[in-house]
């Protein structure tokens, strides 16, 4: 059968689903819920595209049929994933600092390139729990700094030096806060060194609030 997808023609067997096909000619459709063989129930909705008609369905278990034509970046798809992901993130439980997924996170990944914030650069740091620059004993900002670096400072042996801001989430923070003491470093010292990089910043004022108040 033949399938449109993104202007390419492609042919298509039964059974086959729209990501089935994009994968196959090279064309990106982003996941989070889909598990080859495993699962395919479609509920994280990452991976909506539009049809001709308009209609937005899941890339990972619509089937495809003859004649169908798919379109997988159009702005209202990327919104609508945008708007997915924020969702997603809303009711996510940020705890970035154990999760064994640190450093290799695919919601992060998803997030930087979506461009919405709210996961702190722990959820990027190749550290594990044990060797997190905090378990020596070192004022690091990771936990309430904003993600998307690629935490190079945390790679080169040193504290983030907060540079793209804090997050403002209060669960983030009541985490952060958790960590902080659970390794024994003074919230007065993390505010220090946080005042030293956005002091300036109305972000600065809220979480300087939410972790004095703590100290």
């Amino acid at each position: 059968m033949r399938v449109v997808i993104d202007g390419i023609e492609v042919e298509a067997k039964d059974g086959e689903t729209i990501l089935d096909v994009a994968k196959r000619v090279g064309i990106r459709i982003p996941t989070l819920c889909h598990v080859p063989g495993l699962f395919r129930e479609a509920t994280c909705r990452i991976c909506v595209v539009e049809l001709k008609n308009g209609k937005l369905v899941p890339a990972c278990a619509f089937p495809v049929s003859d004649g169908l034509e798919v379109m997988t970046a159009t702005p209202r798809v990327l919104e609508t994933r945008r708007t997915v992901l924020e969702l997603l993130l809303a009711a996510h439980k940020i705890r970035c600092q154990s999760c064994p997924r640190k450093g290799s996170c695919l919601l992060l990944e998803l997030c930087k390139e979506f461009g919405i914030e709210g996961i702190p650069v722990c959820a990027e740091c190749p550290l594990s729990e044990e060797e997190c620059l905090l378990a020596r004993g070192e004022v690091c900002l990771g936990p309430i700094t904003l993600a998307g670096c690629d935490a190079a400072c945390t790679r080169e042996g040193r504290p983030c030096t907060g540079c793209r801001g804090p997050v403002t989430r209060s669960d983030v923070l009541q985490e952060a806060l958790a960590v902080y003491r659970k390794y024994e470093i003074p919230i007065g010292k993390v505010l220090e060194v946080l005042s030293t990089f956005c002091s300036n910043s109305p972000a600065y004022e809220k979480v300087k609030r939410f972790l004095g108040g703590q100290v």
